[in-house]
């Protein structure tokens, strides 16, 4: 995948979720840059922002993904939150290498 082609799919934990990338205009009518909606499998990001703007967004909508997949309610402690995000995140960079090469491109400057 090459950074001026935006991914349309990333595996997260045991789920497939849609990526669509969206105008300037979801800031307007949400007041963010994303969203993840998990029960329809669905993360929605503005590619109208800088490469590493873009990046931060798009790893914040998968954590979110990850918090709901992990079940991480109740009273849980630093250390089991930290512990399940890190594993969730590895295994997203794990099942998503195109995805990993294609953010490491953003977060590195590349506008496309």
């Amino acid at each position: 995948m090459s950074a001026d082609v935006y991914p349309k799919r990333l595996k997260i934990l045991n789920l497939d979720y849609d990526l669509v990338w969206v105008n300037r205009d979801i800031e307007t009518a949400t007041d963010s840059h994303g969203s993840c909606d998990t029960s329809t499998q669905t993360i929605v990001v503005c590619r109208d922002q800088k490469p590493t703007a873009m990046a931060d967004t798009i790893w914040h909508e998968i954590n979110h993904a990850l918090f709901a997949g992990l079940h991480m309610t109740g009273e849980l402690t630093e250390e089991r939150i930290v512990t399940l995000m890190t594993t969730g995140q590895c295994t997203v960079m794990r099942d998503n290498p195109d995805f990993v090469k294609w953010m490491l491109k953003k977060l590195n400057g590349a506008t496309r």
